[in-house]
């Protein structure tokens, strides 16, 4: 996937890198384990195109990559990624989807 710089240039981001798309002011971002970077399209595209890959739509705002999640802290609904810095938001009605997921992939090492 190609992502805009601030500079204008642009960049080649793997798959695997990206942790979430998110929507923020009516600009979609994409968080890799590198940095942010803007994406001239929407979400619902991003979903469309991502989806069969393993990325899920948790709330209204993202678009996350379920490979990469680590861990779901349910006080502040959120799911964490490798770092532990970065976070995504999860709406009310996805918390269980999370939880699942995550309970699989504790048994499936």
């Amino acid at each position: 996937m190609r992502v805009l710089l601030k500079d204008g240039s642009s960049l080649e981001v793997k798959e695997e890198d990206i942790l979430y798309f998110s929507n923020y002011k009516n600009t979609i971002f994409v968080h890799t384990k590198e940095g942010e970077f803007v994406l001239p399209t929407t979400l619902s595209d991003l979903f469309a195109a991502y989806g069969s890959r393993g990325f899920e739509r948790l709330d209204r705002s993202n678009v996350v990559n379920m490979n990469n999640i680590n861990d779901y802290d349910a006080s502040r609904k959120i799911v964490l990624f490798q770092s532990g810095e970065q976070f995504a938001t999860v709406s009310e009605a996805n918390e269980r989807r999370i939880q699942r997921f995550l309970a699989a992939v504790d048994k499936n090492p």
